[in-house]
């Protein structure tokens, strides 16, 4: 797959193809094949707003995380904060991309008090609840292990690792064959 808009709208009509649902991580039980999409913002907050317009374009949803330890943009600032809310009025999620290297975490209580922290900020910034989180290249230990937090949605628990195929590009490159595993239709949840 080209990592083009042209090859991510082919993605995504291939996914309509194949009746997938397009959903977020609080609707996807409603649906018999259901897609999760999500876009971790670590750089480039204007290419993250393109992506939204087409997506909103062919009528998707899908969730973008924001990430707050990053160099840049600023959550805050008058251009970032409009771009923000402009994905969100195009009816699709902002989600916490947290960055637990940030912090000396010693334990889950410690990391959830952090993650919840960066969520107010979010939040404040916004004007918006946040209910799930990303992880900014997570360690081994929240990949391998099943965490729950009391507030808000760990994308890589358990429920969304095992339960979905998980596909993911990583600097344009795909792991596995994506457009092959959506063609076969071997798995309901994306």
């Amino acid at each position: 797959m080209d990592f083009t808009y042209g090859g991510y709208l082919e993605l995504i009509n291939l996914l309509k193809q194949k009746n997938y649902q397009f959903c977020n991580y609080f609707n996807y039980e409603d649906y018999d094949k259901s897609v999760i999409l999500r876009h971790d913002i670590d750089n480039l907050l204007n290419k993250a707003l393109e992506m939204a317009r087409l997506e909103y374009e062919n009528n998707i949803i899908s969730t973008f995380f924001v990430l707050l330890s990053t160099d840049f943009y600023n959550i805050f600032s008058k251009k970032s904060n409009n771009i923000l809310k402009e994905i969100i009025s195009l009816g699709h999620d902002i989600g916490l991309h947290f960055d637990e290297k940030r912090y000396e975490i010693s334990g889950t209580k410690e990391l959830e008090y952090w993650l919840e922290r960066e969520s107010e900020i979010l939040a404040c910034a916004i004007g918006k609840e946040i209910k799930v989180v990303s992880m900014h290249r997570p360690s081994k230990g929240i990949l391998e292990n099943d965490i729950q937090f009391e507030k808000i949605i760990n994308s890589y628990s358990k429920k969304f690792l095992l339960d979905f195929k998980y596909l993911s590009d990583s600097r344009m490159h795909w792991r596995e064959d994506v457009i092959g595993i959506i063609d076969s239709e071997k798995y309901d949840r994306l």
